[in-house]
């Protein structure tokens, strides 16, 4: 484990900044990190952009395993625009250099650096948003929005079943989320008040709590990646009408 003094940033943008300089375990656990977090939008924008599974499998392992050796990103700063803006342009220049490249061999994930492979089997998404008719700049958008929401879902659900909430959160995915994400239908709060054998309002003031909740969670997890109060509020609108 990291000592104190050498522990990881708390923020996306910390870890960025943080990794020229640090020890070669600590800078693979750091990209391991975004890794994990981030490999899905730039898997399906590459695959959006007409790249087989397989070669698009490579590329996402590829670009990644490029900013642990060429500290693409050790200089991030977050005055000169959003994560997912630097990430996005960063990979339309990695693509294009890929592309230049006569018969360059492609590269692979540094020893220590979690495949893609890992990455796919270990991650949670329930709903499969479609994105057909997209372009592949806004399948990136939309899949860093499927994730975080994801993310914050997952502790949402935590959060409810360790504080007795459960019905909340089923109420809240059935009648908010499931519609956003996978386009099922919006059920009703009798309905849903029934399901939890509560009335219409119990229903809707579940509703509302696993809202406020949700709301907090999410700016936490937005947090991460920006620096100020306005920017996060900001994001979370962007990314509804990402999702919408």
């Amino acid at each position: 484990m990291p000592t104190r003094k050498d522990a990881f940033p708390t923020t996306d943008w910390g870890l960025l900044k943080n990794l020229r300089g640090n020890s070669p375990a600590l800078r693979e656990a750091g990209l391991n990190l975004l890794a994990g977090r981030y490999w899905r939008p730039v898997y399906c924008f590459l695959k959006r952009s007409g790249h087989g599974d397989a070669d698009a499998k490579d590329l996402t392992q590829a670009f990644f395993a490029a900013w642990l050796e060429n500290d693409g990103f050790a200089k991030a700063d977050p005055d000169k625009g959003r994560l997912r803006s630097l990430m996005l342009t960063s990979l339309k220049r990695f693509v294009s250099n890929e592309r230049r490249a006569d018969n360059a061999q492609r590269r692979k994930p540094a020893a220590g650096l979690v495949s893609l492979d890992e990455l796919m089997e270990s991650a949670s998404h329930p709903f499969d948003p479609k994105d057909e008719g997209l372009t592949p700049d806004r399948v990136f958008d939309r899949q860093w929005a499927v994730g975080l929401v994801m993310r914050v879902l997952k502790r949402l659900e935590a959060e409810c079943e360790t504080t007795g909430k459960s019905a909340h959160y089923d109420i809240f995915v059935r009648r908010i989320i499931a519609p956003i994400l996978h386009g099922a239908d919006e059920q009703s709060l009798a309905d849903l008040g029934t399901h939890h054998g509560m009335t219409e309002k119990q229903a809707g003031n579940c509703l509302l709590t696993a809202k406020r909740a949700c709301r907090r969670l999410m700016e936490e997890e937005v947090r991460l990646y920006t620096e100020t109060a306005a920017e996060v509020a900001d994001e979370i609108r962007e990314l509804f009408i990402v999702l919408a």
